[in-house]
């Protein structure tokens, strides 16, 4: 007689009641359990090998240096010249450990402070409702806790974290770019008060601009700076620099050093902004249409930002998004079909305009990636996307540790 061996992965009929779990638990905010193996990107991996999936998928990449083919610099009609003999940091050094299935929903964005508190917002992936979750990292991945409502409804939020802080979440009241107006609500958590809290909100929405996929990053100086496409057809993007205006005697409005609009700066879609401690900002965004990302490198001084010149770096990829160390230290992801991949870069000495990029290194090879975000406290940078996977748009995290060497590198303002 024949025995007859459990399989690895989970039936067809085990995915549809997962996935009835997991909606289950987002519309009603239940505690069901949903088995543990059903949750690991390591059982997805193996079930698309197995055939379940629509598009079949190539096995893990083995994650060292990617080698990256470097062809001439030619001029191009639709930007600066494209990429590059990479010359930047080693990528080894930054390699982002694990996914970590944390939720199911769409347009993620996230920011971590000083102390390893994450804040990650996302929108409902059958509603428009927002939701938050409280994490806190622990070695190469982020602990979450249950998610909670923000009492908001709305498109694509963006998250910004201050030392003291303060939570500034801004989003959109529309899902498409045509006549969408942005909004904002800031409010406060304690930073070192653990994951079982809630954020105490400060404000009702105000408005923050109009406009579509918003950006937004502070510092501890307490200067904001925000990034996002316009609401029409013409693909402009704007960007704003601000403060709250007296977070001390009770106002957590945010007071416009940079006018009462935006200020147009570039032709693009899905930009990202970082900003650092010096002032300094890099800013990373998708050529319209194109799988071309470009990136500025920029001051912030007087209420203004003074842009670079625009530079090409990838002539495969969308979705680009950034984080920035004082160091000088930039680290970058994006998408790809298939996958999600990283790479570091330095300021360069040389040229003010340019970045010197490492090669890539993978982080996720799932094929239909979204809204990857990347953010960093000098010690860790914090990354969130999501998969679309059997309809149902799964969130994962991973963190990467950033060396002494790397945190502490020579940087001066520029």
């Amino acid at each position: 007689m024949k025995t007859r061996l459990t399989p690895i992965a989970p039936t067809f009929s085990e995915l549809r009641i997962a996935g009835a779990l997991r909606s289950h638990a987002r519309e009603y905010q239940t505690d069901e359990a949903i088995p543990a193996r059903l949750q690991t990107r390591k059982h997805r991996n193996r079930w698309s090998e197995r055939g379940l999936s629509n598009q079949r998928r190539a096995p893990n990449p083995v994650r060292t240096q990617s080698a990256i083919a470097v062809s001439p610099r030619p001029a191009d009609a639709d930007g600066p010249h494209s990429p590059y003999t990479p010359t930047g940091p080693t990528n080894g050094d930054l390699q982002f450990g694990e996914n970590v299935y944390f939720d199911t929903g769409v347009q993620a964005s996230n920011a971590v402070h000083r102390s390893g508190m994450v804040l990650e917002f996302h929108k409902a992936q059958h509603n428009a409702g927002i939701w938050y979750h409280i994490g806190t990292v622990a070695g190469t991945r982020v602990i979450w806790e249950r998610r909670q409502h923000s009492d908001t409804t709305g498109y694509r939020p963006a998250v910004a974290f201050s030392k003291e802080g303060y939570v500034i979440m801004v989003y959109s009241d529309r899902q498409d770019r045509r006549y969408s107006e942005q909004y904002y609500r800031v409010g406060q958590i304690d930073p070192a008060g653990g994951v079982n809290q809630s954020i105490q909100w400060l404000t009702d929405s105000i408005h923050w601009d109009r406009g579509y996929r918003t950006s937004i990053a502070i510092n501890d100086q307490g200067v904001i700076v925000g990034v996002h496409e316009d609401n029409r057809s013409s693909y402009r993007l704007h960007y704003r620099v601000g403060h709250l205006r007296y977070p001390a005697g009770g106002d957590f409005t945010i007071h416009w050093d940079s006018g009462d609009w935006g200020t147009e700066y570039e032709y693009g879609m899905s930009p990202r902004i970082a900003l650092n401690n010096h002032n300094q900002i890099v800013e990373v965004h998708q050529v319209t249409g194109k799988n071309l990302l470009q990136y500025r490198r920029g001051t912030v001084c007087e209420g203004k930002i003074s842009f670079g010149n625009s530079r090409r770096y990838d002539d495969h990829a969308s979705e680009p998004a950034v984080a920035l160390l004082d160091s000088g230290l930039v680290v970058e992801i994006h998408s790809t079909l298939p996958g999600l991949y990283s790479r570091t870069g330095r300021f360069s000495h040389s040229n003010l305009d340019d970045i010197e990029w490492s090669a890539k290194n993978p982080i996720d090879d799932f094929n239909y990636i979204q809204s990857p975000v990347v953010s960093t406290n000098g010690i860790y940078a914090v990354e969130t996307h999501g998969a679309d996977y059997f309809e149902t748009f799964n969130l994962d995290s991973s963190v990467v540790r950033i060396s002494n060497s790397l945190q502490i590198g020579e940087n001066s303002p520029t």
